[in-house]
């Protein structure tokens, strides 16, 4: 499992590294190119070694359901990914977006509980309290994850001057945290209470947070470096605990559903994360750099004695340096935000209810979870 596990967590931290070697030595385009031949070979590892499955009657399959849990999914996440850039409900596409899947999911509701069981999402799996618990940590886990990995690389570039390579050999070492800590979490699944191991990680993915919270324009790459890795390991101790709990207490017949979700949880949560903190990064920029701005006065003694303020050359000057100092503050606030995040979703581990598993009926458990 934890071996499984790590291709579903250090791929999304290795990307930027793969990313900005492929934009250094050859082109932008080949960051999307490079997906076909990977997706080449794992298609026809699928084919020549997942086993075949008897088909499921076509009656089987609610396909309202499937429609309407698309169509929400979908507009919110165009909602998501265009909101910034259109300024939000100021745009009729968003609005347009953002009413078309508030419909959809509340359509897609009403039709799951009025069909049952055999609608596309069985509600029963709500019943489990493990499970519930897991797919809102694991929500918060996609979003701290991805939002702090979409932060570092422009404020690294932007603010700090590093070459798209430097950037990603820089976040890179986190990805060894991951690892070392998911075969970690692997030895410790059977031998000790996996809410401590959990809480360790949710401990240490805040602590690593904090220090970025403590940034400033003249960091050295270890004070950049360091963050990193005791964020992987952090997040790598809490995953593979919080995917067996998830699933211990559901029925065997309800983790397919189960594994969609979790999987789809994580997801959202980077969608999410990644929209929300980009617009809190925008407007802390503006509102950052109207209060420094405020100072860069002729009334201020420091500003008149010390520039030329009449020079336009100079104002420009002043300005780029305001600009980032104001950045240097939102990405502060920013990863402030995602380390009081992590701490709140600390509680919900109290929730969770530990319960013995045989050996076959955990290691069961495990696959779904990662699959």
């Amino acid at each position: 499992m934890a071996i499984w596990g790590m291709g579903v967590m250090v791929g999304p931290i290795i990307g930027p590294t793969l990313g900005g070697w492929l934009t250094e030595n050859y082109d932008w385009r080949w960051v999307f190119f490079i997906n076909l031949p990977i997706g080449l070979i794992a298609w026809l590892g699928i084919a020549r070694f997942m086993p075949r499955q008897k088909e499921a009657s076509a009656n089987s399959f609610d396909t309202t359901g499937f429609l309407l849990l698309s169509a929400a999914v979908g507009l919110l996440q165009l909602f998501l990914d265009r909101g910034e850039q259109l300024d939000w409900f100021n745009s009729v596409e968003i609005r347009i977006e953002a009413f078309g899947a508030l419909m959809s999911g509340m359509l897609f509701i009403a039709h799951s509980v009025t069909t049952g069981t055999v609608s596309f999402l069985d509600l029963r799996i709500f019943r489990d309290r493990n499970f519930v618990a897991g797919i809102i940590v694991i929500f918060i886990v996609g979003l701290v994850m991805y939002a702090t990995r979409a932060l570092l690389p422009p404020m690294m570039q932007g603010l700090m001057g590093y070459s798209v390579i430097t950037t990603g050999m820089v976040m890179a070492p986190s990805g060894a945290g991951t690892m070392l800590a998911m075969l970690l979490a692997g030895r410790l699944v059977t031998r000790t209470d996996l809410r401590l191991v959990m809480l360790t990680g949710f401990i240490l993915t805040a602590f690593s947070l904090w220090q970025m919270g403590n940034y400033s324009l003249v960091v050295s790459e270890s004070d950049l470096v360091w963050p990193g890795i005791i964020q992987g390991i952090g997040l790598g101790l809490v995953f593979i605990p919080l995917s067996t709990v998830t699933f211990s207490t559901l029925a065997t017949d309800l983790r397919a559903t189960g594994t969609s979700l979790f999987s789809l949880s994580r997801n959202m949560g980077s969608s999410i994360g990644i929209s929300i903190f980009q617009t809190l990064l925008g407007r802390g920029m503006n509102t950052a750099h109207a209060r420094l701005a405020e100072n860069v006065t002729v009334f201020s003694p420091l500003v008149n004695n010390s520039y030329d303020l009449q020079n336009p050359v100079v104002l420009s000057q002043l300005n780029n340096e305001v600009t980032r100092q104001a950045g240097m503050i939102a990405y502060v606030s920013d990863f402030r935000s995602m380390m009081y995040l992590t701490i709140a979703v600390i509680p919900l581990i109290l929730l969770i209810r530990l319960r013995s598993l045989p050996k076959e009926d955990s290691e069961s458990a495990a696959h779904v979870a990662v699959d």
